[in-house]
């Protein structure tokens, strides 16, 4: 077996050990700490998919720049939407009771 699929092997089962903590995650009373944990948990998974099997780590520097430009545009986008939910007053339409 090369180190490539070794690698990717590895990669793999660490993606399916975190598929099962994010299983065991959601079945703990961890009250308000579960969605942070949860994001945590995913953030890793992102981080692992990116690495091994989008292969970031072997990538020219332009590509890894693009890369983080693109989660930087997205956690903008979350963090706006985000801003937008939480100030937005809630109105019901007049035809409703």
């Amino acid at each position: 077996m090369s180190a490539a699929t070794r690698a990717l092997l590895f990669t793999w089962l660490a993606l399916m050990a975190l598929l099962a903590t994010t299983f065991g995650v959601a079945h703990l009373p961890l009250g308000t700490a579960a969605p942070f944990a949860s994001l945590a948990i995913a953030a890793v998974k992102a981080l692992l998919v990116a690495l091994f099997f989008m292969e970031l780590r072997r990538a020219p520097a332009l590509v890894v720049i693009f890369a983080g430009v693109a989660i930087v545009a997205l956690a903008i986008l979350f963090g706006l939407s985000g801003t937008d939910y939480a100030t937005r007053l809630i109105h019901p339409a007049p035809w409703q009771p």
